[in-house]
Order: C-alpha cells, then sequence, then structure tokens
C-alpha cells in the first residue's frame, strides 16, 4: 500500500491502518495573532525542500484552548500556528468522495486530536479533519486584527483540498462538508460566505447547528468589551501584547461561570460575510445547486436539568440569547411554564426551530434539495446523534443495532451521489419540501413524519444571541 504524497505543502509519508492509510499534522498555512490565515508556502524553499520526506504520523500543532493552560506530559502540543489537517484515505492513487470535517466545541474548545466523526473512518470516503482557531485566537473583534479569523483557517483547508485532492486518492469534483455544533455552524456561515470558492462543495451535514451563530460587528464589539473589562484590560489592542497563555487566560476569566457558546462565531463585517448572507446562500444554491442535510435533537439541552430554575432564568439564558430573552420567552412559552417546559424551549431556541427556519429558507426560495432529520436517540441531547453513530455496534443494545446500521447507510449514500437511501430495506429520507416531511430517528425506528403543524414562531430571530 502507498504511503507517500506529494502536496503543495511537502511531500509526506503516512502510516497504514485497517486497509487505510492516515496522515496527521500535514501545514496548510500559516497563523498569526488576531490576522486571517496566510498560506502556507514551501515553494521558495526550493524543489529540493519541496521533495524533501516528512514523517506525518503525530498529531500536529492544536488550537489554543484552555486544555492548553494544564500542565500535564500530554504528547499533544497546543499553540497560535496549528493550521495542519489530517487525512484518512483508503487509497492515495484512488479516487474517493471527500468529506471534510469541521469540529464542534462552542467556537471554544476542540481539534483534529480528537475526532468527532469517528464514524468516518476507514470507510470508502478521504476523511479530511483540518484546525481551525478557537474563541479569542479565531473569533475574536479585535482592534487592529481581522474578523472571521477562523473562518479564513477553514476556506484555507478547504483550498488546499481542492488543489491536493488528486495526492492523496480524493475526487475533487464529490468535496462534502460535515460539522457538529460550532463546526455545523461554520458550515452553514460559509454557505452563506462571499467567497466564491465554496462553490466547489456539493454537499453538506449539519448536525445541530446552523446560521443562528452569525452576529452583528456591534455584538461581536460587546462580547471582547466584557473580556476586556473583566480582565480590566485598557483595550483590546492591548490583546496583542499578551503572551498566548495569557491570552488563553483572560478569556478563562472572562467565561468562567458562563455558558458562553454562542459568544463566538462568525461575525457580519461587509468582507467575508455580508449583511445580506441570506440572499447570498439562496443564490449559492440556485448556481450550484449544492444538497444538505440539517438534524437537530429533540431535547438539546436536556443536560440543563439538573441545573436550578432560577439558574437557569438568571444565568442561562442570557448567555444564550442576550436582549432576545424576553421575545423568546413570549413566543415559545405560556405565561406559567415548568422547568422541564424552560429546558425544551432552550433547545428549540437555539437548535430545532433554527434548524427548520433554514430549511425554509432554502427550500421557500429555490429547488434546494434539504433533508432534515429529527434525532431522539440519547434522549435527543446535544450531540447524541454523533455519539449514537460513533457507537461501536457490540456496545448498542440488539434492538438497536439494525436501526444505526440503515443511518448509517443513508449518509453514507447521500455522501456518495447525494441520495440518501437505503436498499435493504428500501427507505428514502424523504426530502423536506412543501409537506415539511423529516426523518424521525429513535434508537430503535426510523420513520417519516411532517412537522408541519407545528408551531413555528415567523419572527424568529436569526441571530440568537444580541448584546
Amino acid at each position: 500500500m502507498k504511503k507517500i504524497i506529494k502536496t503543495t505543502t511537502g511531500t509526506f509519508h503516512g502510516i497504514a491502518d485497517h486497509q487505510h492509510v492516515d496522515f496527521l499534522g500535514i501545514p496548510f498555512g500559516y497563523g498569526r495573532r488576531f490576522k486571517r490565515a496566510e498560506e502556507f508556502s514551501i515553494a521558495k524553499f526550493g524543489k529540493q525542500e519541496i521533495n524533501k520526506l516528512q514523517y506525518a504520523v503525530h498529531n500536529g500543532t492544536q488550537p489554543m484552548q484552555d486544555e492548553a493552560l494544564e500542565q500535564n506530559d500530554s504528547k499533544i502540543n497546543f499553540g497560535e500556528n496549528c493550521l495542519n489537517l489530517d487525512i484518512c484515505t483508503p487509497d492515495v492513487d484512488g479516487h474517493y468522495p471527500i468529506v471534510i470535517e469541521l469540529y464542534g466545541g462552542g467556537f471554544t474548545t476542540g481539534g483534529n486530536y480528537q475526532k468527532q466523526m469517528s464514524w468516518l473512518d476507514h470507510q470508502e470516503v478521504v476523511h479530511v479533519v483540518p484546525n481551525y482557531r478557537l474563541g479569542l485566537f479565531g473569533w475574536g473583534k479585535v482592534d487592529g486584527g481581522d474578523t472571521n479569523v477562523g473562518l479564513s483557517d477553514q476556506l484555507m483547508a478547504i483550498q488546499w483540498v481542492i488543489d491536493n485532492a488528486r495526492s492523496f486518492g480524493g475526487d475533487v469534483d464529490n468535496i462534502n462538508l460535515i460539522g457538529l455544533s460550532a463546526g455545523a455552524k461554520s458550515i452553514s456561515a460559509l454557505m452563506a460566505s462571499n467567497s466564491k470558492m465554496l462553490d466547489r462543495i456539493k454537499k453538506v451535514i449539519m448536525f445541530s447547528g446552523g446560521v443562528q451563530t452569525i452576529r452583528d460587528l456591534e455584538t461581536a464589539q460587546k462580547v471582547i468589551d466584557n473580556i476586556c473589562r473583566t480582565n480590566k484590560i485598557k483595550t483590546s489592542k492591548d490583546l496583542f501584547n499578551l503572551t498566548d497563555d495569557g491570552l488563553q487566560l483572560a478569556q478563562k476569566t472572562a467565561l468562567q461561570g458562563h455558558f458562553a457558546t454562542n459568544w463566538f462565531g462568525p461575525v457580519i463585517d461587509d468582507d467575508l460575510i455580508s449583511a445580506d448572507w441570506q440572499d447570498k446562500l439562496i443564490q449559492r444554491v440556485k448556481r450550484t445547486n449544492f444538497k444538505t442535510i440539517i438534524s437537530a435533537g429533540s431535547n438539546e439541552l436536556k443536560f440543563f436539568e439538573d441545573m436550578d430554575s432560577t439558574q437557569i432564568e438568571e444565568n442561562v439564558l442570557p448567555d444564550l440569547f442576550g436582549e432576545n430573552i424576553e421575545a423568546l420567552k413570549q413566543e415559545l412559552l405560556g405565561k406559567d411554564y415548568s422547568k422541564e417546559e424552560l429546558i425544551q424551549m432552550l433547545g428549540n431556541a437555539m437548535y430545532a426551530l433554527p434548524a427548520r427556519k433554514l430549511a425554509d429558507l432554502l427550500i421557500k426560495n429555490s429547488d434546494a434539495e434539504v433533508y432534515c432529520n429529527y434525532a431522539k436517540v440519547d434522549e435527543g441531547k446535544h450531540g447524541g446523534i454523533v455519539r449514537y453513530l460513533n457507537t461501536p455496534t457490540a456496545d448498542l443494545k440488539i434492538d438497536y443495532r439494525k436501526n444505526q446500521l440503515h443511518m448509517l447507510r443513508l449518509l453514507k449514500e447521500f455522501i456518495n451521489n447525494g441520495k440518501p437511501y437505503d436498499e435493504e430495506i428500501k427507505f428514502e429520507w424523504p426530502a423536506y419540501d412543501d409537506d415539511r416531511l423529516v426523518l424521525e430517528l429513535d434508537p430503535d425506528d426510523l420513520k417519516s413524519i411532517s412537522v408541519i403543524s407545528r408551531r413555528s414562531p415567523n419572527d424568529l430571530p436569526w441571530q440568537s444571541y444580541k448584546l
């Protein structure tokens, strides 16, 4: 089995694993503090350097996050210059669909050292996982810095994949994006962005995330101002002068005690993302006919059930929704409501309803092919469907095993040819259209249901969190 690939950023030797070849830590760009990614170029060092063989068998540097502050003997290195990617390919001389995974973690944690879509490894696809910068490093609105730095990292990684697909056995005409949570939110922002390069994307799969994290500059500015104020830092420009650990510590101090999953993310800067991003998204789907799977859990934020109702009202609601709190409560809750209803509302407002709103936007304004999933596995909790797909068959109850296999087949068929269909049971994932059909996934059941009668506020804000 061939284990060597020659790319635009060097020549690399991988390692064989389960009839596949893994390449770890391949560089695709340079990361400078608060600046958009710069292309990694080895060409300037000459032909000899390009041909120099490097072993890509260890994890590359990972994005800065709180784990970087822990003093341990981990073999994982963290740093700002973390723009590298991992590849798992069946054959470097093959011609397989490419699936680029963008990891989740509230835009504050994650990295390719811990793949979230492990079910994609060792399939008949090329699985690529690039790093992108997190928190203040990638998504902060800092005076003197660039906007959408993390988004630029993702764009550069996708461009690298396009440029080098043939070298690792990928089909450049069948590139798919997949992501959970912040990864899914990144994908929706990419598809709604001004980048023409995204026209090369054929299909996207978004688990528990959509366009709800695209925010205005004012909110992004207030977030950075709050972080500076908490740390007694005069202006955000002073953040340039901190060490990487110091900057991460400042972020950790400001986020302490908060559920800050909405504090960071893509921003409308009238450069990468325009104020008319909805029109840009519709124009792209009309231009390219890219296909979409949108998934949300039935009770995404169920893990708050161990928290006191008062804490949820006083701490969680402001962190998740900011000034949108009262409008959402008025639309989604009655005058008197239980803690259970409040938690259900949190998940609906954060994930389920935005997922449906995004699907409606696509189908009402174009002939887009959209497939929606309402997941009840793992009690419908956030990320439950990915945990379900990743679970080894032997660890599932016997009654659940067939259903997992059917779901995996549907997703694989979508990746391969755009039609989610399971030949064994003659089941086709229903298209989300005027009948509002979605695929409901229980641990032991797979069925089509209509959500046409479910209440969905027309004036639900696109931007979940607003300060």
